[in-house]
């Protein structure tokens, strides 16, 4: 196997077409189609599947990509290691997904503390919400997120610190037509704004519906890829959305937006520091991570910011010390 057949292999899985991944490359269709073809010849199996929609990947394919995706990396890693002796004022980038009540609460104390630390290192901030994030973390664009823990069948190829575990709830905007709602079959005609990656969606219907024998309604259900568009979406119609308790407690959503008092409970969820496995975190990194691990300490031992202090109130924390997780 070559090198640049495996970055080949994972920029399509990243771009979703060979197109795109050439494009991103920078290099011709037909650059790219060789480069696969060569790969499957080596490798005496199909990893690719080619259909109308674009391209998929075989079970060998997958688990190719896992490695393809750790090397390019590492190699990624490798050069800016390079970089730095060549030039040792040259900037440096750590990409972080965060999710967005972390973002509301914890962010802002960790930023100042890190850019003090490694004022050489530029920041790259994400919106965290999984469906954009954990693709971002298997193809090496993203170095760590601040966000939900996916259940261990989808966990391939990431390891998690779990941090807090939380609720989830239903919210509208204040003054809703549904808002005295108690059930949710007397929601099922209205339209829900929701977030979740596409090989989450039969969990996520189970929780928000299923698991209480609701049917989810036909021709309701939207997705938004972005937080502050769902929100805000929330906010200004009479849109529905499926929200972490401790992101309706923050102070930009609790005057607008209500958690509907229903009968029905749903499964917890956990937000942790998430990382690729089996890859040692660059310097960056693992600063943010102490500063990160630092400002929670803080914040659940002596915090007496109101507004912390109430969305504190909303989640149960998980001790750390374990560290990560296989």
């Amino acid at each position: 196997m070559k090198v640049h057949q495996l970055r080949y292999l994972a920029t399509v899985a990243a771009e979703g077409s060979i197109r795109a991944a050439a494009r991103a490359l920078g290099v011709s269709q037909a650059t790219v189609t060789q480069g696969l073809r060569e790969l499957e010849t080596h490798a005496e199996i199909a990893l690719l599947t080619r259909h109308g929609h674009g391209i998929g990947f075989t079970p060998a394919g997958q688990e190719l990509l896992a490695h393809a995706q750790r090397v390019t990396a590492q190699l990624r890693e490798a050069e800016e290691t390079l970089a730095r002796h060549r030039d040792s004022g040259a900037t440096q980038r750590l990409s972080v997904g965060v999710t967005p009540w972390v973002a509301q609460t914890l962010l802002s104390r960790v930023v100042p503390a890190f850019r003090a630390a490694l004022p050489h290192v530029q920041l790259e901030l994400f919106d965290g919400l999984s469906a954009l994030t954990y693709p971002k973390l298997r193809e090496g664009s993203l170095d760590l997120m601040v966000g939900r823990v996916a259940p261990d069948d989808a966990m391939h190829g990431l390891q998690a610190m779990p941090l807090f575990s939380y609720e989830m709830t239903v919210v509208a905007r204040h003054g809703h037509p549904r808002s005295q709602a108690r059930t949710l079959a007397e929601l099922r005609d209205d339209d829900w704004i929701l977030n979740f990656a596409p090989d989450e969606r039969t969990r996520f219907m189970d929780n928000l519906f299923g698991q209480h024998g609701v049917e989810p309604p036909r021709h309701r259900i939207h997705l938004a890829h972005s937080a502050s568009l769902m929100l805000t979406l929330v906010r200004q119609t009479d849109m529905l959305s499926f929200c972490p308790w401790p992101l309706v407690e923050t102070a930009s959503l609790r005057d607008d937006v209500v958690a509907l008092q229903l009968r029905e409970r749903f499964h917890a969820n956990v937000v942790g520091i998430v990382r690729r496995a089996q890859e040692t975190p660059s310097p960056a990194a693992r600063c943010f991570i102490e500063l990160f691990l630092a400002e929670v300490h803080a914040w659940v031992s002596s915090s007496d910011h109101p507004e912390l202090r109430r969305v504190l109130r909303s989640v149960e924390v998980i001790d750390p010390a374990a560290g990560f997780d296989g």
